[in-house]
């Protein structure tokens, strides 16, 4: 790959992170990073979560992984069960709390998505869509 295919590349992701707000997405009203957030939902939408899983989805350090998971238990957004087969494997749940607060950060994150595309026509908002599908498309079998 070229070093000014690269450039291109990275030029684009400063600007989706910009263009996102992913800097400040949850913390302008929010104790909550969007790390945080991502994984408040991957945890809500998973069944028999444990922190490996999560680390090893985020790409993110076991120990880094353990300090959030902490960080949510004192602030009561997660419950850990120990798995009834095997002892050492402990799930992770969010709690009513847990819910309450992803679905703040979620309600957010979707105004932040219509304030970004609204006065887009719906013809540009379907290319976009589909540019974005496409990238997704190319990218998933890199991640997985």
């Amino acid at each position: 790959m070229s070093e000014n295919n690269i450039e291109k590349i990275k030029g684009f992701n400063r600007f989706y992170t910009r263009t996102m707000g992913l800097f400040n997405l949850y913390t302008d009203e929010s104790p909550y990073s969007a790390t945080e957030a991502l994984i408040m939902f991957e945890i809500s939408s998973r069944n028999d979560c444990t922190a490996a899983y999560l680390s090893n989805y985020f790409l993110l350090d076991k120990s880094y992984m353990s300090r959030i998971l902490k960080h949510f238990e004192r602030d009561g957004l997660i419950v850990k069960k120990f798995s009834e087969e095997d002892r050492r494997i402990q799930y992770i749940e969010l709690t009513d709390i847990g819910g309450e607060a992803l679905t703040s950060l979620a309600n957010k994150a979707s105004l932040n998505v219509k304030n970004m595309i609204d006065g887009i026509s719906e013809e540009e908002i379907e290319v976009l869509i589909e540019s974005m599908q496409k990238i997704e498309k190319i990218l998933y079998p890199k991640i997985r």
